[in-house]
Parts: C-alpha cells; structure tokens; sequence
C-alpha cells in the first residue's frame, strides 16, 4: 500500500545513504550503483513511498495532465469524442481533467481558471464558446480545438468537412425528387453555419427561390432530444397535405428523430410522404424507427488527429512559430431507412 507521508529523508535514513542519492535514484538521474539502487528500491517497496508527482512537475515544468472543455457530456457525438481522446491521451501517459461547461461562458471561464492552477500541459477544447479576448489575455498552454472554429488568431482547428455534408445531404434530398426543408436549432456554432450554407448554396444552385422560407428555426438547442416543440408539430401539420413528398434534413440526428417522431405522431410515413436525413451517425440514427439516413462524422480520425496534433505542441522541444491550422476530416453519408 502506498503510503504518501513516507519522504525522501526516511527512505535515506532507512538506506543509509544521503537524500541526494535517493533523488538520484527516484528521478533515475546522476551516478549511483546498481547495488545502493538496489537497496533504496527494496526500502521504497517496504515502505510504500509514492513519488510527489506535483513536485516532480514543478521540476521538469510538465504535469503529464490534459484538460478537455466539453459543451455537454451527454451529447452523442461529444461523448464520443471525449471518451476516445481520452483513451488516447492515457495510452500516452497523460491523465485528463474533462470539464462539462454547459455552454455557459462563465463555466468556462472557472474551468479554465481551474485548469492553470492544477498546472496542465494543455487544452483540447470541444465547440467552446471562448472567445478571442479570452485567448489572449488567459490562455498559456498548448491548444486544440474540435469542432468549431473560434475565429482567433494561430489556433489549431480538427473539424468534420460540415459543408461537404450538408451538400451530400442536400443534394440526396434534390436527387429524390422531394421538396428540401432543412430544421435546425437555435446553437448557431460554425459547424452548423457550415451546413446550413450548404443547403443554401445547392438549392440557389437548383435554381430554388425563397430559399430561407425553406428553412425552419425551432427554439430548441442542439442538445434537446425527446423534447415536444410546438413549432414542429405546427411545421408537420402546415405541410401533411404536400403534393410533392417533403425532404427534411435534420442539423443533426437528434433533430431527425424529432421530425420522424412528430410525422408519425399525425400519421405521415417516413419514407413516403417524408425523407428524413440526419446529420452526425450517433446510436440515435440507428436506435430510432425507421433507422435514420445520416452524415457520419469520423470519430475516430478526429480524436486521433486532435490529439496527435496537441501532444505534438505539447512535446515540442524547439520554438514553433505560431500559425493558423484548420484541419478538415471527410464524412460520409450512409444510407438507412428513413430515406428512399
């Protein structure tokens, strides 16, 4: 068992050697002999010295520690993501604070506060509302940001190619024949800004007018999921009678299954009547009935890139000049049953 109030002195004084060498020993660093190091470790076991790994990080100016700010934890696609790069991260030897935030600046902020005093050697920040002020005069370490784009200067961006997928998405409903409707929420990050110029800029392309009527904002974050929204009632009430099948494409899958849910509920087919496309591939396309057509992000290739890229700024042994990096990952549309 580990004991924390043993110290260096009594580990010296029951070896009989001076303080100075059983630093030597602990931290592996400066000369001693195999059979003192012997010794001193056969003392360390018997009395269950646990090295201060603060101090040991005072001393090399590394904690070994990395925070990750997350919107909200119960998030598919968030959840995801954290989990992975923690694994990774931990295959690396390095321990993680992952910090909840809420979308709430001021959380963040304490967050942040928090995370300079217990030293850590950097931050991956996930769809983060921190600014380019809170950047400058607050942040310090090595950082990565997934997701969204915060708009500041230098900084390293591993995001899904969101435009490419609203394309995809867009262009399957138009292929189909349907008339495009695309519901979104009111979280307006850059990835979702991304997909919903996507939209536009297809059907503008299809020779659409009055695009922006075509696109319905619900007073619902992204995050809502089995929640009743009377505006989604009264769209699929509005359009139950449509004589051209409607093609909804969700801003992510929780907005997808939403729509299907509300269609079911005054007796409108999915497929049939309504497409439904989401956006993301979490368990939820695939739990919900019919199983949702979706644009699935890599998570994988995300976390994996992400923090590759921030214990590479992390290890970093020479002076890297600052630059400007937005790192794209391809994604997919894989075709399920809410779609013909």
């Amino acid at each position: 068992m580990l004991n924390k109030s043993i110290s260096i002195k009594d580990i010296a004084r029951a070896s009989g050697v001076s303080v100075a060498t059983v630093s030597r020993i602990i931290n592996n660093n400066g000369r001693f002999s195999i059979k003192t190091k012997k010794k001193v470790e056969s003392i360390i076991d018997q009395l269950g010295y646990e090295k201060n790994k603060f101090a040991v990080g005072l001393r090399s100016n590394q904690s070994k520690t990395v925070g990750i700010l997350v919107p909200d934890i119960t998030n598919p696609f968030y959840a995801t993501v954290v989990k992975k790069s923690e694994q990774l991260f931990f295959k690396k030897g390095y321990a993680t604070i992952i910090c909840n935030t809420e979308r709430s600046i001021d959380r963040e902020n304490a967050y942040l506060k928090n995370l300079f005093e217990n030293r850590v050697d950097g931050l991956m920040v996930i769809s983060s509302n921190i600014n380019q002020s809170q950047m400058t005069s607050n942040i310090s370490v090595p950082t990565v940001f997934i997701d969204k784009n915060p708009n500041i200067t230098n900084a390293t961006v591993v995001s899904s190619n969101h435009y490419e997928g609203g394309r995809l998405a867009t262009e399957l409903l138009i292929k189909n024949n349907l008339s495009p409707y695309l519901l979104m929420t009111r979280t307006k990050s850059s990835s979702t800004l991304s997909r919903i110029q996507a939209f536009k800029d297809v059907l503008k392309k299809r020779g659409f007018k009055n695009i922006n009527s075509r696109i319905v904002s619900l007073d619902i974050t992204s995050d809502h999921f089995l929640s009743h929204d009377d505006q989604l009632d009264n769209f699929m009430k509005k359009n139950e009678n449509s004589p051209q099948p409607l093609g909804i494409f969700g801003i992510n899958d929780n907005i997808a299954y939403m729509a299907i849910q509300a269609a079911k509920k005054i007796g409108l087919s999915v497929p049939g009547q309504i497409n439904v496309i989401g956006f993301d591939g979490t368990l939820y396309s695939e739990l919900s009935s019919p199983k949702i057509t979706t644009i699935v992000q890599n998570t994988d290739a995300i976390t994996k890139k992400a923090s590759n890229k921030l214990i590479e700024k992390m290890t970093s042994q020479k002076q890297v000049i600052p630059s400007e990096e937005t790192i794209e990952i391809p994604v997919s549309l894989v075709m399920k049953e809410s779609t013909i």
